[in-house]
Parts: structure tokens; C-alpha cells; sequence
């Protein structure tokens, strides 16, 4: 990818007209607002001859707002309609057909339906029927779509000649860029995840369920998940024809047998007629979607005010994308960043958490590296809170701090996880001796509430640490069936730790003294989160229930050198007797 993980929102705009227009005689309402329809070329004699035209204007305007009214095109005009002298008639058609649009708000670019040798001497365009027609591409009857760079047309002439297994590069020639931007590079991952994603869809699809939202955490990559979302509807389900939303533009993309493309751009009022079409795929890369036809694919982060009423729809579901593995990070890494120094990025990532836009693409960028620190400072406690419960309506800075994890197959169910140790210590830090207290909160929310259990989870097990590590007296008791009651709890005394110890591999703990505390250097370590010689191991968790990983537990026991080895599950004082 040459460099470059993620979408820049950027993107040619419209030239503006070269002249403002003089809006004597047109409507108060269209006389407010900004016009950019060029009438720089008009006379003396033709500015006396539209303010001539006035009624005829009038008439034609309260025709235009009945039509838009009824939803209906606008009829020929009628022979008993006044009719304005044909030398004016394509700026005053103009004029009035802009300012139709103004008065629902909107900015509008006209330009030439087609080149055209005649000229009219009052309008920097063409004649009368021409200029009627960019009247109606105004009024939003018909596009005004150009043909797109040949980058574009590289792009996907060059994607559709282009295997891509699951797990490996998606890798183009190097003149040659995807979805025809530069700065997006010539390659890129192809994470199980986004086959997952494309494979739940089709299986709703089969349902008629035919919206879709794609979201995840900032940062993970979701734009380019269109590469290959694209790429497999042609390739696999025979769609010809696609309409792909970004940055403002449009691009409508008409695929013959799957090997050959046809390529327009326009605005995002452009192509409205294949949008009603249900053979359509509407790929909107963090725009606003709407109700039409079309299979319909919403990429966007977290923000319920963007997607909350498309959700409404009926066959409208929300799918989520997880972030970055370890082992992704590594291959994008050594493929695509290689000049990052692998310590660097294991730094960045205890940090940020697996996300590719900071530990890779901005890895470097010191402004964006400054930015968790922000995060950090004007993200409140119940901020944190608020992401955790309602991700999507958080303050956007929280999802630096929070991310999504999605947990199961269909990509439906998610919880929400703390970014990293470095995070959660900030927090503590942020939060004083008041974070005790927060965390006896957290745990007892996490009990009547799923969604705040991994947060509660991973504040307390770097709490139980502390505490540990300082040694004192401990309740015990041993773990029996519900039917049998329950012994009578004893005490557990520790010794402060002399010495802490992060180990890589778990072996490195048999060579330990007594008493040295040793903690997986990986927070996902399986079966324990504490070993300390020569007997004890230990399980920090929150919740009432926890699976053991058994395989894990017999390896962490073999390194101890005690005759009799323990567990202990060390919970918070809410839990301890159930």
C-alpha cells in the first residue's frame, strides 16, 4: 500500500463560475442566497429585457413548484405560455432553475449539457435548449456526471485481472492505485474479517435484509473494505452496476461480464435513477445513506446521529468490523511500513491498542501521536462510561480510549474493551484517590449490565495487582458445588513482592526466587494473570463465572516448584461470597 493504511476524505471539488450572478428580477428568497450562474457577458439592453420577462419568470416558477411538488418531471411548455425572446432565453431559464434549488437550500454548479459551437451572447453557455437543460440538471432531474481520471479506470481494469486470497495482499501494479487515490497506495491487506463481513451479508441478503451498516472503531481500516466488498460482488454474485459515495463525489461504476467497466463521476445528486434500482449496490464511505432501492452498505465510525434513522428501515442491519490482530499488524508491518522498527511499533501499540492508523500509517506523525494524550486529558470519567454503554453516541475522543471488540462469528455482538494498560493507568492516574471508589462502581454496573464487564474486568485486575504486589492478609475459601455448603473462609498472607517479573514465555518463571511476582508480559495470556513461586497462581476476574483454559493451567503449574500448586481467582469483595 506503499506507505498508507487509510482514506483521506479529500477530493476534487466543482470549478467555481467565474462571475457572481446580478439576481435583479428574480425572487426575494433566490436574491438571498449565493448564486454562482455566470451572466458576465450581459448587456444593458438584455438586463432591461429579462426584468421584461418577469411575469413570464413568475409563471414559469410557480409551474416548477407545483411539478416538484407532485414529484413528476416538468411538462413541454405550453404554446399559450408567454414565451421570452429567444436571444435571453437560455439566462433566464438558467436563473429560474437555480433558483428553484436555492430555495431548497442547495448549492448548484451548472454547466454545459454538451459542448456547443453557438454561444449566446448573454450567457457564457449555450443556447436556449441547452441552457434549459442545465436547468433541469439543476433542479435534480438529470445528472451531470463527467468521465472519471483514468485512475481511476487503471484502478479497475487492474483489480479485475487481480487475485487476492483471504490473509494475503491485495497488490496492484505500482502506477497503479486504489480506487485511483494516490495516498491510499498500491496494496493492501485482505483480513479474514473482511470475508467474514462480505459472507454475513449475502447469507442476510438471501433474507432480503438488503441495508447494511458497517462500523467499528476509528482508525481500523473500514474505507477499505469497499476494495474488496466491490471486487467480490462483481466477481461473485454478477453485479453490474455500483454507486460508490465518497468525499462529496459520486462515482457510478457499470461492470460487462465481470472483465470490463465503465466509469462516471458526479455529485452526490447524480445517478439518483440507479439508486432506485434493487440490482444496485449503493457503497456510501462515511456519508449519510438514505431510503432507496438499492442494496445499500453505510461505512462509518461510531455515531448513531449519522446512521440512527437508516437503522429504522426495514432490512436494515448494523454488522461490526474488529480491530487489528497481532498478527496482522506484523504483516502490514513487514510489507507495507518497513522501515518501522518492530520494538516501535509493539511501544505504539501498548499505547494505542491494535490500531493500524496510529501504530503504522501515523506511527511517525507527531501531532497524531499527541492526539491520545488529548484524548486522555478531556475525556471525564463518565465519558469513559458513556462509551462503554452507548458507543455509538459517545464523544468521538472516547474512541480512543474505548475501542469495540466484537465477539462472535456473525459480527453483530460487541463489547467494549479498554485500549491498552497505558490508557487505563492515565485514568487512574486522571481519577486520584476517587478511582477506587469508580471502580467498586464499574464492577457493580458490570453485574446488571454485559456491556461494562470487560472494562470492570481490566480495571480490576491492574487494581488486584497493586494490591498483591504490597502483600497483607487475604480472604479464601475453597470453590465447591452450589448443593454442598460452603466451608468457612481462612486467610491467605502474602509477603510484599521482593522483585516483579514480566515474562514473554512461561517458562522463564521456574528460574524465579520466592516470592517474586510474575506477570505475563501479554495482557491475553492464557489461564493466568499471576504466578509466584513456589505455589500460587492467580486469576483476576470480576464476574461470578470464568472459563479455565486448562491446557494453559497445566503449563503455568509445571514451572512452579512447590509439591502442592493453588488457584486462586482473586474477585472483587461484591462477588466473593457467591
Amino acid at each position: 500500500m506503499q506507505g498508507r493504511m487509510l482514506p483521506h476524505n479529500g477530493g476534487p471539488q466543482p470549478a467555481q463560475p467565474h462571475a457572481q450572478e446580478d439576481l435583479q428580477g428574480l425572487p426575494r428568497r433566490a436574491a438571498t442566497s449565493t448564486a454562482y450562474v455566470s451572466v458576465a457577458g450581459m448587456t444593458p439592453e438584455s438586463k432591461t429585457a429579462v426584468a421584461d420577462m418577469s411575469d413570464a419568470a413568475s409563471l414559469r416558477r410557480q409551474k416548477l413548484d407545483a411539478l416538484k411538488a407532485r414529484r413528476v418531471r416538468p411538462s413541454p411548455r405550453a404554446e399559450s405560455e408567454p414565451q421570452p425572446d429567444s436571444s435571453i432565453a437560455s439566462d433566464l431559464v438558467t436563473m429560474v432553475g437555480y433558483a428553484e434549488d436555492v430555495a431548497e437550500g442547495n448549492s448548484v454548479w451548472l454547466r454545459s449539457a454538451s459542448p456547443s459551437p453557438t454561444k449566446s451572447p448573454y450567457y457564457g453557455g449555450t443556447t436556449a435548449a441547452a441552457g434549459q437543460a442545465a436547468c433541469s440538471r439543476a433542479a435534480g432531474w438529470s445528472s451531470s456526471s463527467m468521465q472519471a481520471p483514468e485512475d481511476l479506470k487503471l484502478f479497475w481494469n487492474a483489480l479485475l485481472a487481480t487475485d487476492f486470497p483471504v490473509g494475503s495482499f491485495l497488490s496492484l501494479p505500482s502506477n497503479v492505485y486504489l480506487l485511483g487515490k494516490k495516498w491510499w497506495g498500491s496494496a493492501l491487506l485482505v483480513r479474514h474479517c473482511y470475508r467474514g463481513l462480505f459472507n454475513r451479508m449475502m447469507e442476510l441478503h438471501s433474507s432480503n435484509e438488503c441495508r447494511f451498516v458497517i462500523t467499528g472503531t476509528p482508525g481500523i481500516g473500514k474505507s477499505f473494505f469497499a476494495v474488496v466488498l466491490m471486487a467480490w460482488l462483481v466477481r461473485e454474485k454478477n453485479v453490474s452496476t455500483i454507486v460508490y459515495d465518497t468525499a462529496s463525489i459520486r462515482y457510478l461504476f457499470t461492470f460487462s461480464n465481470g472483465t470490463s467497466v465503465d466509469v462516471e463521476m458526479g455529485r452526490r445528486k447524480d445517478f439518483t435513477e440507479k439508486l432506485m434500482n434493487s440490482a444496485t449496490w449503493w457503497i456510501i464511505d462515511m456519508g449519510t445513506a438514505l431510503e432507496r432501492g438499492a442494496n445499500t452498505v453505510l461505512l462509518a465510525s461510531p455515531d448513531k446521529a449519522r446512521y440512527k434513522e437508516f437503522l429504522k428501515l426495514q432490512g436494515a442491519n448494523p454488522l461490526y468490523m474488529p480491530i487489528w490482530t497481532n498478527d496482522e499488524i506484523e504483516k502490514c508491518r513487514s510489507r507495507l511500513f518497513p522501515t518501522l522498527d518492530a520494538a516501535m511499533v509493539e511501544a505504539l501499540k501498548s499505547k494505542w491498542g491494535n490500531i493500524p492508523r496510529y501504530v503504522l500509517e501515523r506511527a511517525l506523525n507527531e501531532w497524531a501521536q499527541g492526539s491520545l494524550d488529548m484524548a486522555i486529558t478531556v475525556c471525564r470519567w463518565k465519558d469513559i462510561m458513556r462509551c462503554i454503554g452507548e458507543p455509538d453516541s459517545a464523544v468521538h475522543a472516547s474512541h480512543k480510549l474505548v475501542h469495540l471488540d466484537v465477539v462472535d462469528d456473525h459480527y453483530h455482538k460487541i463489547t467494549m474493551k479498554m485500549a491498552s494498560p497505558y490508557v487505563m493507568r492515565a485514568m487512574e492516574e486522571k481519577g486520584g484517590k476517587a478511582h477506587v471508589q469508580r471502580l467498586q462502581d464499574l464492577v457493580r454496573m458490570s453485574m446488571g449490565d454485559s456491556a461494562y464487564a470487560s472494562a470492570a474486568g481490566s480495571f480490576f485486575e491492574r487494581y488486584a495487582h497493586r494490591r498483591l504486589q504490597k502483600g497483607g492478609s487475604f480472604k479464601v475459601r475453597r470453590l465447591c458445588s452450589s448443593r454442598i455448603k460452603k466451608p468457612q473462609a481462612t486467610e491467605l498472607k502474602l509477603q510484599p513482592s521482593p522483585e516483579i517479573h514480566e515474562f514473554n514465555n512461561v517458562t522463564e518463571v521456574q528460574h524465579q526466587g520466592i516470592g517474586v511476582y510474575c506477570i505475563p508480559r501479554i495482557h491475553t495470556f492464557p489461564a493466568v494473570d499471576a504466578i509466584i513461586q513456589p505455589d500460587i497462581l492467580l486469576q483476576m476476574t470480576a464476574t461470578r463465572k470464568r472459563r479455565i483454559n486448562l491446557g494453559g493451567l497445566i503449563a503455568a503449574a509445571r514451572q512452579l516448584i512447590g509439591p502442592k500448586q493453588r488457584l486462586y481467582f482473586t474477585v472483587p469483595n461484591c462477588i466473593f461470597a457467591s
